[in-house]
């Protein structure tokens, strides 16, 4: 009756353990994160305004201006909580879009690395486990499920209880498995409402044995790589009687869905749990838990095969009889059969040798190849490096010449103002000689024209000497005029043309104009 319908209670059962409380879901929904935060000051992340920057502001204010200027009702606290909600939408959104392999790559990203050291794991019981999950058969119609807690409490805590009035079974959950094993021990066949219960384990589904482990995988290993498929109450690595490693392992999940996900993934493709490139085998697994086998009240004595079978007791059969050669054919049969498994067992794990010296060999040549396609990338890098380092090289070689032909012009052009500035230093100061000379000679020459001008300056005793002098002074005027303007016919006859003679006193005064408008 457990198999007609395993899968009801399943579902109920992961429904309304996954469904949670939907005011846990309700973020923000009655916070008061802005009306009450004291501190806001202007423009804060709570609420725009705080109620201790607000009441400086609310005096002289009516109520009404002062209920709407409390934080609660700030901008800043809505424009926060409508971002938050689009970020919220989006990741939920983007984290729905992707399949259940991106998902399962992306929680394989976040387990990636070393596993040398891997945290112990909590090996105490946890409550409402799946393997403290009983059946219950032959309920009646009238039985509830508040009559079934009834019955069960005394065995311990219990929850999850579902009945199924129309095929006349039910599942409980208790807390522990020990309280589990002891109700199914002492009550099974006992009467509820007239019927005898038949209870047992109930088959959950949520176990996977795992094969062709190496021997380096632990019990921390084994949860560590398969907690990608969902929660997992246990993980543990099957060993023989002295303690060596089987290569198996048994993983029971918390949900049904987790354990089929594991045997579907790890079917389509290769998980591994180590560097080593043995996949596991993963198929589903049965947990057994009934200890106590066949009693012989659960078998129907009303058959007439157990009537015929049971007609006859234990007993040895005799040499040379019809019962012991049929009976040493079927002994045949099983050594034939252990033999071939024997045969079986032993090519099975000289092919795993093999492939595994292949694998040793193969996983060489491979990373040969790649060491050896690393390095010609590494070569190829070095040539655009090196085709780089030298393009630098010519690129600084002309940014330096440019800059030692810029330099050296800026040195010339330097140099020829410098000797232009000298040049016109030198000229400057030449005319500033001349001028000066020319200045003093001019004075000196009015100093002697003041003297001629004076009166009685034809006297008699002196009359022969003072006339020649002017014709010298004259002469001598002359002759420095024509030197000082390159004038070289000043000192020749008609010299004196334009000047009127020396005598006429106009002719020395428009001397003067003419030298100072040179300088």
């Amino acid at each position: 009756m457990a198999s007609q319908n395993p899968d009801t209670t399943g579902v109920k059962v992961e429904s309304s353990t996954e469904n949670g409380n939907p005011e846990q879901n309700n973020q923000g929904g009655n916070q008061r994160v802005g009306g009450n935060f004291r501190r806001g000051g202007p423009g804060g992340r709570f609420g725009g305004r705080g109620r201790f920057h607000q009441n400086q502001q609310n005096h002289g204010q009516g109520p009404n201006q002062r209920n709407d200027n409390m934080g609660g009702q700030g901008q800043g606290l809505k424009r926060d909580s409508r971002e938050m909600n689009q970020r919220n939408f989006h990741r939920e959104a983007d984290h729905a879009m992707k399949t259940p392999q991106e998902k399962l790559q992306e929680k394989l990203n976040q387990l990636g690395g070393m596993t040398i050291d891997l945290p112990p794991l909590d090996m105490t019981e946890k409550k409402f486990s799946g393997r403290n999950r009983l059946y219950i058969g032959n309920i009646g119609n009238e039985v509830s499920e508040e009559e079934l807690v009834e019955f069960f409490k005394s065995y311990g805590e219990v929850s999850e209880v579902f009945v199924n009035k129309e095929k006349n079974f039910g599942f409980v959950k208790f807390d522990f498995h020990s309280n589990a094993e002891k109700a199914k021990r002492e009550l099974d066949g006992s009467a509820l409402k007239g019927r005898n219960l038949r209870i047992r384990f109930a088959p959950g589904g949520t176990a996977i044995r795992v094969k062709n482990l190496t021997p380096h995988v632990s019990n921390e290993l084994l949860h560590h790589g398969f907690q990608v498929f969902g929660e997992i109450e246990r993980a543990t690595i099957l060993i023989d009687d002295r303690g060596k490693h089987t290569g198996e392992g048994i993983v029971e999940f918390v949900r049904k869905g987790s354990a089929i996900a594991a045997v579907r993934q790890c079917r389509e493709g290769c998980f591994f749990l180590t560097s080593s490139l043995r996949p596991c085998i993963v198929e589903p697994h049965d947990v057994i838990e009934d200890s106590d086998g066949l009693p012989d009240k659960l078998i129907n004595k009303r058959n007439p095969e157990f009537q015929k079978e049971r007609e006859v007791g234990p007993r040895f059969a005799q040499p040379n009889s019809f019962e012991n050669e049929y009976g040493m054919r079927w002994k045949q049969l099983h050594e034939l059969f252990a033999q071939k498994e024997e045969a079986l067992k032993k090519e099975l794990e000289m092919e795993k040798e093999k492939l595994e010296a292949q694998m040793e060999y193969a996983k060489y040549e491979h990373e040969t190849e790649m060491l050896r396609e690393q390095l010609r990338v590494r070569e190829m890098d070095k040539e655009r490096q090196k085709r780089e380092w030298e393009m630098k090289e010519r690129q600084a070689e002309e940014q330096r010449q440019r800059t030692e032909e810029q330099m050296r012009r800026q040195e010339e052009q330097m140099q020829a103002r410098m000797i232009h500035q000298e040049e016109e230093l030198r000229r400057r100061q030449q005319e500033n000689s001349l001028f000066m000379q020319a200045h003093q000679l001019d004075s000196m020459l009015d100093a002697q024209d003041s003297q001629y001008d004076r009166p009685n300056i034809f006297n008699s005793t002196s009359e022969n000497n003072d006339m020649n002098k002017p014709n010298i002074n004259a002469f001598e005027r002359e002759r420095f005029v024509t030197d000082l303007t390159g004038n070289r016919n000043a000192g020749k006859p008609g010299g004196n043309q334009n000047r009127g003679g020396h005598w006429v006193n106009d002719s020395r005064r428009d001397d003067y104009p003419m030298k100072r408008r040179r300088f």
